[in-house]
């Protein structure tokens, strides 16, 4: 295996995301310092907040637009998530992602040949302003969005788009109702 400059950052990105991903720095005022170092490392707007073990990272360490993660203002991302950005992931703003969540963007299209020699498609997730993840989500690469304040319930398998203001849950992941945009535009 040629080792190329994106396998090099790739696993500089991965050391730095381990070290500060620890439990320690959730400690205020560690937690700032987190914060900071992953906004730096990655497209963000103000506000990120992070729990610990979380993990950004590009499967098969390949070279990478340094640019395929970007998140929004006042994105909130508890612990224990992994988001793979080999396809590209754009998180809008005010969006929760809770506990436990996995973002997959690649899948391996099977066919009879060798594991090793099976292509690898990519697509990219956007997720838009006000959408809300629940605890131990997967959002498989065959969903490219999920929409402006969708709600996705906990434990739920995504593999198809999830409308603007749907609330989606199961396995797979299906419309379980409408969020009520008057009650929003109130409250």
């Amino acid at each position: 295996m040629k080792m190329s400059f994106g396998f090099y950052r790739e696993a500089m990105l991965r050391g730095i995301q381990y070290i500060f991903g620890m439990f320690i720095f959730d400690m205020p005022p560690l937690l700032t310092i987190r914060n900071f170092i992953m906004s730096q490392l990655f497209h963000a707007g103000k506000g990120l907040s992070l729990g610990n073990s979380c993990f950004f990272l590009c499967p098969h360490f390949e070279e990478v637009n340094q640019h395929l993660l970007i998140f929004g203002e006042n994105v909130s991302i508890n612990r224990n998530v992994e988001i793979d950005y080999s396809g590209g992931v754009i998180i809008g703003n005010n969006v929760w992602i809770s506990q436990n969540v996995l973002i997959e963007t690649h899948e391996h299209v099977i066919s009879k040949a060798p594991k090793s020699l099976w292509i690898i498609k990519r697509s990219q997730l956007v997720i838009e302003d006000e959408a809300w993840i629940g605890a131990n989500v997967i959002i498989l690469a065959s969903a490219n969005r999920v929409g402006k304040g969708a709600i996705v319930a906990a434990g739920a398998v995504v593999v198809k788009d999830v409308p603007d203001m749907a609330i989606v849950g199961g396995v797979p992941a299906k419309n379980i109702g409408m969020r009520d945009k008057e009650n929003e535009e109130n409250g």
